[in-house]
């Protein structure tokens, strides 16, 4: 009973040092990360207007604008379509929710994947379009989930408009927050939605949006989407490996001689008995 409790206690003891290490990456990279990303957030602005004259092309190939596109409560997703990390994640994550959402696309509303690299094409508009209408429902109406690309000055005439900062790095990639926002059909920013997407979040969103209403952020929980170089963290995962392999050792060493001990004593006190 002793030794089990004291495996439990060590467990425990594990737990608490990895969750602590961990922690303490943690709070290393938020704080390098905010530095490195020159404080990069989105600082809302619901109640303001789109600019609605800002013109893009859709995967089609179609020129277009705003004003023109936004007719309905829509979603707006600001990403880029080869991102390697946490826009195809969010892309899934929002076809996710519209499946299992009660509103009808078409009728209730409408999706804007819009490009934040004015250096992509329409050919990986539509690349990124077709992968990802596979993810929906049969039937969806495949003209409501459109995906745009434009000029730099366009896009951030929309980014700036609803508060949402981004930076290239050198390979190519961008480090940027995760996060959409509803808008209302007369293009007013309504609501922010952060993490995941979580259906019931998007829905009273977009409910929202309809209202034409600015309200409340329904999760203000910020992610940042950002290549992950492995090379760079494996020593702190090999000490935190080397720690936890030693506290194991430790215990299974302590165990074992508690046991050795408590052995001699009860061979002692029986050879005591017998001599008695």
């Amino acid at each position: 009973m002793i030794q089990k409790n004291l495996l439990i206690a060590a467990l425990l003891l594990g737990g608490v040092l990895l969750h602590s290490l961990v922690l303490g990456q943690s709070a290393d990279s938020s704080i390098n990360d905010e530095q490195q990303q020159g404080k990069i957030w989105i600082a809302e602005q619901t109640g303001v207007k789109l600019p609605l004259d800002a013109q893009f092309v859709d995967e089609n190939g179609e020129s277009l604008t705003l004003g023109g596109l936004i007719e309905k409560p829509t979603i707006l997703l600001p990403i880029y379509f080869y991102c390697p990390n946490s826009c195809s994640t969010n892309l899934a994550n929002l076809a996710a929710a519209i499946n299992r959402m009660k509103l009808e696309a078409g009728r209730d509303y409408q999706v804007i994947a819009l490009s934040f690299n004015h250096e992509e094409s329409v050919e990986e508009a539509q690349n990124a379009k077709r992968n990802y209408l596979k993810l929906l429902y049969e039937g969806f109406p495949a003209d409501q989930w459109r995906f745009l690309t434009g000029t730099k000055e366009n896009i951030a005439a929309v980014l700036d408009t609803i508060g949402y900062t981004f930076k290239p790095l050198e390979d190519g990639t961008f480090i940027h927050p995760s996060a959409l926002v509803t808008v209302a059909p007369d293009g007013m920013v309504i609501k922010y939605v952060y993490g995941t997407f979580i259906p019931g979040d998007v829905e009273i969103a977009l409910s929202e949006a309809a209202k034409g209403v600015p309200a409340t952020s329904i999760k203000r929980l910020l992610n940042y989407c950002f290549n992950y170089d492995p090379d760079k963290n494996k020593s702190y995962f090999q000490g935190v490996k080397l720690a936890i392999l030693a506290i194991f050792g430790g215990l299974v060493f302590f165990v074992f001689m508690r046991f050795i001990r408590k052995k001699d004593a009860q061979d002692s006190d029986d050879g005591h008995s017998k001599k008695g």
